[in-house]
């Protein structure tokens, strides 16, 4: 009986000790992996409102026009509401946030207008494009 539980103490000792090490190695690769997200807005926008309003494509029209009136929406909903696959929706919204013309926040992500993109729903507008 001695002799088992000194064996059981062992394995148990052992297990608490793996754990410990495996636990401490993990928030380290976490720690070194992980990197810091940046606020959408920290990003200088790339579009020259002025120059290439009128390069936007009909798909990246929609999507804007239906941010604006949505207010707040995820891909997801855009894909659905729009009739288009989820995945080009997403990469035509990584676009438009790489450019400054949408907003992301949050997780899921949720999409909104910039002021870039809000002028240049305006712009659109004003120019010919079609109404806003």
């Amino acid at each position: 009986m001695n002799q088992l539980l000194t064996l059981t103490l062992v394995f148990i000792t052992l297990f608490v000790a793996q754990t410990a090490i495996y636990t401490l190695l993990l928030l380290r690769l976490k720690r070194k992996y992980a990197k810091p997200i940046e606020p959408a807005e920290s990003h200088p926008p790339r579009r020259d409102i002025n120059r290439d309003i009128t390069r936007l494509t009909e798909t990246e029209l929609r999507i804007m026009k239906e941010i604006a009136e949505s207010r707040l929406i995820s891909a997801r909903d855009l894909s659905l509401k729009l009739g288009l696959s989820r995945e080009h929706v997403a990469r035509t919204l990584k676009k438009l946030v790489d450019e400054g013309l949408l907003i992301r926040e949050g997780k899921p992500y949720k999409y909104r207008l910039s002021d870039l993109g809000e002028k240049a729903l305006r712009s659109r507008d004003i120019t010919g494009g079609e109404n806003y």
